[in-house]
């Protein structure tokens, strides 16, 4: 059986976007004539630490605006070249109320002539005809902040409490860190981009429409994250060291939840050589609430009864991450490079759940009060051979990347489990529940991409690609009887292979005011999934094309329209194919079903951008 879905969205994108729900916040920025100042960039920051929350720029009537602002007490800065810096006082935003910030008036800098000094500096956003960039460096202040927070912050991307990414309100965006697919669950995503400081990373690209260069995998889009790498001649590095501290205030309680953020960055680069890298030790400890309400309904859709869910938790990580490279030049026209990296993180987070069932009139009936005892270990090693020819100055050349990633993730747990009815008297024994839960991956790719500029502003771009994961997951439960433990049915052993051979061709030409780029993107995918527990096996093998097409207009040196089609792929990830039963609580569990098929979807874009800084999106998905 196919679904079909259909989503229209409107997004309207400025500078930064943060993920909040609430006020709204609106001023305009003038100089001491009262004259507007157009493209001045307004930040709003948080009073009790300037921490950043949103950019947004000035228009043409010198306003601008910040919506879906959390309550708090801001301030707000603005910015502009050839004017002196001004601020707001500290104000308070309420979501009943809009708040209006008086006047930003700021003063023009003196000019002299003795000596003028020109420093070129990207822009702090811009945009291409099939993405959109955020030079990290450009932002006005990253300091102290990690690579999660920075993305969260950009344009169109949101970030849920559990570290989920999704691009214009859209789940399933790919992250590729330096052009690299990560493959790795959301949590263990969000993990490793905790740790990697905002001051490693040069760029971020967004891509809500990838062109035919990059995997057809991921309905929503494709986040390639670049990380810095060296161009000054000599030494040189830097050294970080900083610690933040969130507040939780559970009840009447109070405490702190600590977080270091240290880093030390070097490169050395002389004659034929480039070497550098990065080393990332991290920790975090803390405690946290999460609160969940469950309604069951009867066949006749009336609320049958309610789980309501209190869970504290207490955690304790420490992770690492270290990254080393070398770049040969060996002439004008052949650079090799390897580049290996490794991240490590330790976790043991102790969640304690008090589970109350309830009938329909919400009246209790029984509770479950759960202690879970998590061990966590995981870490990854990547390895990656580069080559890269230049033919001649026109820009043509050829690169090729040879790529080997391995995860290893040990999860040991023990869960504990008592019963209670309403008056708290016990009903039963305790449930005692341990496992082992080890999974491995490895994957091997390698592909090679040729560019070849054409007369007049166009250029040609072919590749092709081939990958190999193998995955194998293991799951061994013991439950606690008789004081003895003993193996639970539960337990299984599931390995997955799958691999992806594709090729593509792209386009691209400039004619006058009209910029047009297509491609087409060819994918064999080849996948077996055997269950070793109940000797079962499936197989998947099917090839499908990827067409992608952009038109852009530039109706004046301010305003451009652009149009963007593309097909795209969404193959279930391996936590979903995983048919192991994961245990959050005594009654709830995430459980992969192997069967599971990929979905296609059908992406239509406009989008009207207003000197690069306002941009205004209408998207159409249809996914079968």
């Amino acid at each position: 059986m196919k679904t079909k879905f259909t989503l229209l969205s409107i997004a309207i994108s400025f500078s930064f976007f943060a993920n909040s729900q609430t006020g709204k916040i609106s001023g305009i920025v003038t100089d001491a004539s009262s004259k507007a100042i157009h493209s001045a960039t307004v930040s709003l920051l948080r009073a009790k630490d300037s921490s950043l929350v949103k950019f947004s720029p000035t228009d043409k009537n010198g306003a601008y605006e910040f919506v879906n602002i959390k309550d708090g007490k801001y301030f707000v800065t603005a910015s502009n070249v050839g004017y002196g810096k001004a601020a707001s006082i500290m104000f308070e935003v309420s979501s009943s109320d809009a708040t209006s910030v008086p006047a930003l008036v700021m003063s023009e800098q003196a000019k002299g002539m003795a000596e003028v000094t020109v420093t070129a500096k990207k822009p702090f956003i811009e945009t291409k005809i099939d993405k959109t960039i955020v030079n990290v460096e450009s932002a006005p202040t990253t300091a102290g902040a990690t690579a999660l927070e920075v993305l969260e912050k950009s344009p169109g991307v949101t970030v849920d409490n559990d570290g989920n990414i999704s691009l214009r309100g859209k789940a399933g965006v790919i992250i590729m860190i330096d052009g690299k697919p990560t493959y790795l669950s959301s949590a263990d995503l969000a993990a490793m981009l905790k740790n990697m400081p905002a001051s490693a990373m040069e760029q971020i690209e967004i891509m809500t429409n990838p062109s035919s260069k990059y995997d057809a995998a991921g309905n929503a889009g494709v986040i390639n994250i670049k990380t810095k790498k060296g161009r000054a001649s000599g030494f040189n590095g830097s050294v970080m060291a900083g610690i933040t501290a969130g507040i939780y205030k559970p009840r009447e309680a109070v405490y702190l939840n600590p977080r270091s953020q240290n880093s030390i960055n070097f490169n050395y680069r002389k004659n034929k050589i480039n070497f550098f890298g990065n080393y990332n030790p991290n920790f975090s400890t803390g405690k946290g609430t999460l609160l969940i309400e469950r309604r069951f309904f009867d066949d006749n859709h009336n609320i049958a009864g309610y789980s309501d869910i209190d869970t504290r938790f207490k955690f304790g990580n420490n992770n690492h991450t270290l990254k080393l490279g070398l770049d040969y030049f060996a002439d004008k026209k052949n650079t090799y490079g390897i580049v290996a990296s490794g991240f490590i993180f330790n976790g043991h987070p102790t969640p304690t759940t008090y589970n109350t069932l309830s009938d329909a009139n919400h009246q209790p009936t029984s509770e479950m009060v759960s202690l879970t005892e998590n061990k966590i270990h995981f870490n990854n090693f990547s390895t990656n051979f580069n080559y890269r020819h230049v033919f001649d100055t026109t820009g043509r050349e050829l690169t090729v990347d040879l790529d080997y990633i391995g995860y290893r993730n040990t999860s040991n747990m023990l869960l504990a489990t008592e019963f209670y009815d309403a008056y708290g008297q016990q009903t039963s024994d305790p449930l005692f529940l341990k496992g082992h839960l080890p999974s491995d991956i490895d994957i091997y790719s390698v592909k090679s991409d040729y560019t070849h500029p054409l007369k007049k502003g166009g250029r040609f771009e072919a590749g092709v690609k081939s990958s190999y994961v193998k995955n194998d997951n293991l799951v061994d439960y013991e439950r606690l009887h008789a004081d003895k433990w003993i193996p639970d049915a539960r337990s299984n052993h599931f390995v997955y292979d799958e691999n992806i051979n594709a090729a593509y061709v792209n386009m691209n030409k400039q004619i006058k005011k009209w910029n047009l780029q297509g491609g087409l993107r060819l994918e064999n995918t080849i996948a077996k999934g055997y269950q070793v527990t109940n000797d079962s096996t499936f197989k998947r093998n099917f090839t499908n094309l990827f067409p992608s097409a952009f038109v852009s207009y530039s109706i004046d040196k301010k305003n451009s329209l652009t149009v963007s089609y593309s097909r795209r792929i969404t193959r279930p990830n391996y936590q979903d194919l995983n048919p192991f039963t994961y245990f959050l609580d005594s009654l709830s569990y995430r459980q992969g079903n192997p069967y599971l098929l990929p979905q296609f979807t059908h992406n239509i874009e406009l989008s009207h951008s207003y000197k690069g800084k306002l941009i205004t999106t209408l998207n159409y998905n249809n996914t079968t």
